[in-house]
């Protein structure tokens, strides 16, 4: 009788392989290449699953999202800007001086923009911040100049004014129930009759040199105005992005109702944006007057446009919301495009507001689009349509088209507005 055959225990086995493979490493190596190419062969013959584009979240094929031009077009609007006037007046815009001028004329620009940034978070229109630049800058001059008071006391004083206003557009929102486009627009034309009524229309100057200080003391060339916009902007940047206060600001500006029924108190945001923003501008009104050397009743007007367009279409960049770096970087661009010009030699006075009304239309319309097209609303292509009756998702007016049958019409499904087929039963 034949004794039968142990069978070598897992461990046995394992242990045998080792010293095997230990003593053979090219062979060791030839089972590891092969092993490889078979894992490659079966990844790349598995067949991928086909889903449908109406559900497909991922719209367009590159790799790193963050740098498609939809996500930062700021930056290349910016190099396209560069370039053309580096190749347009390169003697004079290839000159630090030319970029640290455009730093310290929009500081505070940009200080107003990110104010801005707040009201429009939560769902409401402020446009009463440039008559509340031109009040602010008309009332410090005035307690300044007539009044003979001290500095310190003149601003908190106009600040303190700048938050009243904000207080008074709050009520009229939220309790008489006016529209924030409306009331805003009333107050700003109130306010700006008040700015001329201060000084029957003229300008105050006079301002000794602690005064001016505030804005115009700089750091080699950059104007203090600059580092007051950059920490307000980082301390706004994390109020907005890493507070609950600042989810809950985009939560009333997204769907007030919704937000409230989740128990966020959106009356109570909505009166904070209006006052932080009129208690900014007031501050912007202040510097700007620093600035000049004169308090006038004019000085805030041609911030309005120029405001909402940075931040409208700092608004598409990035996350696709308001947000501080997108307004910070398109008000930079904006009048970077603008200064462009001047060096040019375009020194027409309807340069600036042209510029900046077709980037606020810009914006607005690209964002508009943008949630029409990425959103789920219309689809420029789809997956189950790059066959030869369309291109780029576009329907071409030649080619094969299939005859839809009657029991398409007659049935539930079918969508007479949908043009592309979407509800048709496959038969």
């Amino acid at each position: 009788m034949r004794t039968p055959k142990l069978l070598p225990q897992k461990e046995d086995q394992k242990i045998f392989k080792d010293e095997l493979t230990d003593k053979l490493p090219f062979i060791r190596r030839k089972i590891e290449f092969l092993d490889w190419i078979w894992r490659y062969r079966k990844i790349k013959t598995k067949p991928k699953e086909i889903s449908d584009s109406r559900f497909e979240t991922k719209r367009y094929s590159l790799r790193w999202k963050k740098l498609h031009p939809r996500n930062i077009s700021v930056l290349y609007l910016y190099v396209i800007i560069f370039s053309i006037f580096s190749l347009w007046v390169p003697e004079t815009w290839l000159t630090s001086l030319t970029h640290k001028t455009i730093l310290n004329q929009e500081a505070v620009l940009i200080i107003v923009s990110l104010g801005l940034i707040i009201p429009l978070a939560a769902g409401v229109f402020d446009l009463s911040i440039g008559a509340v630049i031109s009040l602010s800058s008309m009332l410090v001059s005035w307690m300044i100049i007539n009044a003979e008071m001290n500095i310190v006391v003149s601003c908190i004083i106009t600040i303190i004014v700048g938050s009243i206003i904000g207080i008074i557009n709050a009520f009229l929102i939220i309790k008489i129930k006016i529209d924030s486009f409306i009331t805003t627009l009333g107050m700003s034309s109130v306010l700006f009759a008040l700015a001329t009524a201060i000084s029957n229309g003229r300008m105050i100057f006079g301002f000794d040199k602690t005064f001016k200080s505030i804005a115009r003391y700089n750091f080699y060339g950059i104007e203090a105005t600059i580092f007051y916009a950059l920490i307000f902007g980082m301390l706004l940047l994390w109020f907005l992005e890493s507070t609950p206060g600042g989810r809950y600001l985009f939560a009333t500006g997204g769907n007030r109702e919704s937000a409230r029924l989740a128990g966020v108190s959106t009356n109570f945001y909505i009166t904070f944006s209006l006052i932080l923003s009129s208690t900014i501008a007031s501050i912007g009104g202040i510097l700007i007057t620093s600035k000049i050397s004169s308090g006038s009743p004019t000085v805030g007007g041609p911030y309005l446009l120029p405001a909402f367009a940075a931040v409208f279409f700092g608004s598409t960049q990035f996350i696709g919301r308001f947000n501080v770096v997108g307004t910070f970087l398109a008000v930079l661009v904006l009048e970077s495009g603008v200064k462009g010009l001047q060096l040019a030699g375009i020194t027409a006075l309807w340069v600036d507001d042209f510029f900046y009304g077709l980037a606020l239309i810009m914006a607005v319309g690209f964002s508009t689009f943008r949630k029409k097209v990425y959103g789920g609303e219309r689809r420029w292509w789809r997956k189950e349509e790059n066959g030869t009756k369309f291109f780029l998702g576009l329907r071409i007016p030649f080619g094969l088209r299939k005859s839809y049958s009657t029991q398409n019409v007659t049935e539930w499904w079918y969508d007479p507005d949908d043009k592309q087929g979407n509800h048709i039963k496959n038969e």
